[in-house]
């Protein structure tokens, strides 16, 4: 529940309460005002009958008379008002009691007449309990009435002066939601002295943030020098020395010798690749982090990329002696073109890794509603359903490193590609293929509009396609 209304039903509920026991209260203490009233008038008009010399008999008041008495003498009554019954109304002992007579409750009155020649001369004065509580009810209604009328106002009031106290705090959430990832920077908000050291805190995580992401971007930076480089070098002297003991042993006439000869060189330079391929991939893994592709993301033609990313991989396609089929339409997604250009370059390669010569590799890319389908199926022997869930897990290979395709591979390839299509808000699935009986990955995409603005977790996204490096 939002803050703001929960304090306004909160404070309008403390004040209901507040209203209520109030009036609980009022009600108490108006009934022990008014029965101290009454019970005062009853006294009263005890003394005022009792002063006056009254006929014998029924003395007729009007219908509307609220009060009822009788006159007795030696037990007898002798003088009654014309709504008091002809027998004693209660016990003649001085004093409040409440009785019952003519279908209602009354409060009576009886007291001794001392200036009467009779010894044993009473009256009795009564009156209906209603009547007292007609009127503290009617002045608890008259003092609660009014605030009840005025409570609509009240909670608008009360909502006005929340959201007025809140104020400093909805700026700072709509700065917050107005922020992009990609954005570090300090936040400028002013606010009230209880949120300073909300946002002083906040800008010195965005500080360290930022410092953090500078230190790995540098790292990456400083990787892809440090690493590739003398691995390049590696690769070159490993050629050099083989290509020299190649000519030394030209001369020895022992062919068997020089073929045991030349196998350790051969380890040597597949390890030399597989190191130069597992630091390519790590430094592809570290640019694919979700700053990057919410910073970079555009409406991109999948068929475009497909054909671009197949013909870059067609030389060695082409060598292993593949036959590679593309089935698209023009077809937009929402996404970054660098990551991916990654996901299909990986895809696609390892259909052609796994393979054996002379395959079969098909490409399709289908519309399915507003769903768009891409399928990478290859001829290869595939893997295995409970294999499934686990080459998507780092550094993982079915079979571990002695893989038995003899491919230089880290077990990175599908863990990117997984990166990269939950980076999409995407699905990927393994199943074999029906059409070449080998491995088929199937990604799922959301269709794009090229010609409207799109969003990726809530990032506006350009309408024009994004420039990225492969």
């Amino acid at each position: 529940m939002p803050i703001r209304r929960y304090l306004v039903l909160m404070l309008l509920s403390i004040i209901t309460l507040v209203i209520f026991v109030s009036a609980i209260q009022g009600y108490k203490a108006s009934m022990r005002k008014a029965e101290s009233v009454f019970d005062n008038e009853l006294v009263s008009l005890a003394q005022v009958i009792t002063a006056v010399k009254l006929p014998k008999g029924v003395i007729t008041h009007q219908a509307t008379s609220n009060f009822s008495y009788q006159i007795v003498l030696d037990n007898q009554v002798v003088t009654r008002s014309e709504n008091a019954p002809n027998t004693l109304i209660n016990t003649l002992n001085t004093g409040f009691k409440e009785t019952n007579f003519l279908g209602k409750r009354w409060r009576t009155y009886t007291d001794k007449i001392t200036n009467n020649s009779a010894t044993n001369a009473w009256v009795i004065i009564a009156q209906p309990l209603k009547q007292r509580f007609d009127l503290a009810e009617g002045i608890i209604l008259s003092a609660v009435t009014p605030i009840i009328l005025v409570m609509p106002l009240l909670a608008l009031i009360i909502s006005l002066a929340v959201r007025q106290g809140l104020k400093p705090l909805t700026f700072l959430t709509r700065a917050l939601k107005n922020k992009k990832a990609n954005d570090l920077s300090s936040l400028t908000v002013s606010s009230s002295t209880e949120l300073a050291p909300v946002i002083e805190t906040l800008n010195e995580l965005f500080l360290r943030l930022s410092l953090s992401f500078e230190r790995e971007k540098q790292f990456a930076s400083d990787a892809a020098h440090e690493l590739r480089t003398p691995l390049s070098v590696l690769k070159i002297n490993v050629y050099n020395l083989q290509q020299s003991f190649n000519d030394v042993t030209l001369v020895d006439s022992d062919k068997n010798s020089t073929a045991l000869s030349v196998l350790p060189f051969q380890q040597l330079e597949q390890s030399v690749e597989r190191m130069a391929h597992v630091v390519d991939q790590i430094l592809t893994l570290n640019r694919t982090n979700p700053e990057q592709i919410l910073a970079e993301s555009a409406v991109l033609n999948l068929q475009e990329l497909l054909q671009e990313c197949i013909s870059e991989l067609y030389p060695y396609i082409a060598s292993r002696g593949h036959d590679i089929e593309l089935n698209s339409a023009p077809l937009n997604i929402l996404g970054n073109r660098f990551a991916i250009g990654i996901l299909l370059k990986n895809l696609i390669a390892n259909a052609a890794k796994y393979t054996p010569d002379n395959g079969n590799i098909l490409v399709s890319c289908v519309q399915d509603k507003n769903k768009l389908i891409l399928r990478v199926e290859d001829s290869g022997p595939g893997i295995a359903p409970e294999e499934y869930s686990r080459v998507f897990d780092r550094f993982y290979r079915v079979g571990g490193d002695s893989h038995n395709s003899k491919v230089i591979g880290c077990g990175l390839g599908l863990s990117i590609v997984k990166h990269i299509v939950e980076l999409h808000q995407a699905n990927i699935s393994l199943s074999r293929s029906k059409a070449l009986f080998g491995l088929c990955v199937k990604v799922v995409f959301s269709m794009a509009d090229s010609n409207s603005g799109a969003t990726i977790n809530g990032n506006k996204l350009s309408s024009s396609p994004a420039k990225g490096d492969y």
